[in-house]
């Protein structure tokens, strides 16, 4: 049985990742897996600690981060800022413990490059991210640019998603992972450079790549993603349902841990820190930036 910890109940996340590992599935009458269950929680803030704890049928809410040792065998970090990912996963990672951690994985480069470069030293298996980088959409639109880019027929491309960058939970780093992952996933993260521009609140960014450029308008307050791939022979446009990635991302974490084998490798997971970081930089300097990399080994 993998007894698992969950970090950073103030996040609706943690609601729903508890709820769908230990609920009954409405169709079969039974939670999706038999062997994995959430145990317990903590807050920091504990009325919502308290509230995963009652409707999730979580067995106890932890007096600290400390309190999980000996009693889980994987984490969630589910905190809202991603500043706060880092101190409350490590000791974790370095305990050798698997770990899903939400988005953004921080909301800092050095830092995710440092906490990946240390897990992949140690074997440690990861998770997390954003969920919009399963949904069946952006995996059929990631089918369709490839198809294009082989066959030298596409152009360009451009998708949307909302973000805010002045939320106060690490500003543009909170909510554009959504938008990030699911141009990474759809365009290739081999994306060399980035020129950002402000937009009537929100940001474009023009990501250039060897053959195309992919425009990302973060569109704040939007409540609709659509991508459209710009073909020699006819245009792709697809709206993008997310509406089941909770469940994806389960599923993805789920398959960590019974088969060791991660959903992304590190680079990849960690990806979505470096574009946005590039995004920040060529704001700051009206410049193209650089899109960093974890280097492989």
């Amino acid at each position: 049985m993998w007894k698992v910890g969950i970090i950073g109940t103030e996040n609706s996340h943690a609601m729903a990742f508890a709820r769908i590992l230990n609920l009954p599935d409405p169709q079969t009458g039974k939670p999706p897996y038999e062997d994995i269950r959430v145990v317990g929680v903590y807050g920091p803030d504990m009325d919502t600690a308290q509230d995963v704890k009652d409707q999730a049928q979580v067995n106890f809410i932890a007096d600290s981060p400390e309190d999980f040792f000996g009693r889980v065998d994987t984490m969630m970090v589910t905190c809202r800022k991603g500043s706060l990912h880092e101190q409350y996963a490590r000791p974790f990672m370095e305990a050798g413990m698997p770990l899903f951690i939400d988005k953004p994985f921080t909301s800092d480069w050095e830092q995710a490059a440092r906490f990946a470069r240390d897990a992949r030293e140690r074997g440690v298996l990861l998770a997390g991210g954003s969920g919009c980088k399963y949904a069946w959409d952006v995996l059929l639109l990631q089918h369709k640019r490839q198809e294009l880019c082989a066959a030298g027929k596409l152009l360009s491309a451009a998708v949307n998603f909302s973000a805010d960058r002045d939320s106060i939970y690490d500003g543009f780093y909170f909510y554009a992972p959504h938008l990030t992952e699911i141009a990474l996933t759809v365009f290739g993260y081999d994306v060399r450079s980035v020129h950002a521009f402000e937009s009537r609140g929100g940001v474009v960014a023009v990501l250039r790549y060897d053959g195309f450029d992919a425009t990302l308008h973060y569109t704040r307050g939007s409540s609709a993603s659509t991508c459209v791939l710009f073909g020699k022979e006819g245009n792709v446009c697809r709206e993008i349902d997310i509406s089941l990635i909770y469940r994806h991302e389960v599923d993805r974490f789920a398959e960590m841990l019974h088969t060791g084998k991660m959903p992304v490798d590190y680079p990849e997971l960690i990806g979505h820190v470096a574009l946005i970081h590039a995004v920040l930089e060529s704001l700051q300097s009206g410049k193209e930036a650089v899109v960093e990399r974890l280097e492989r080994v």
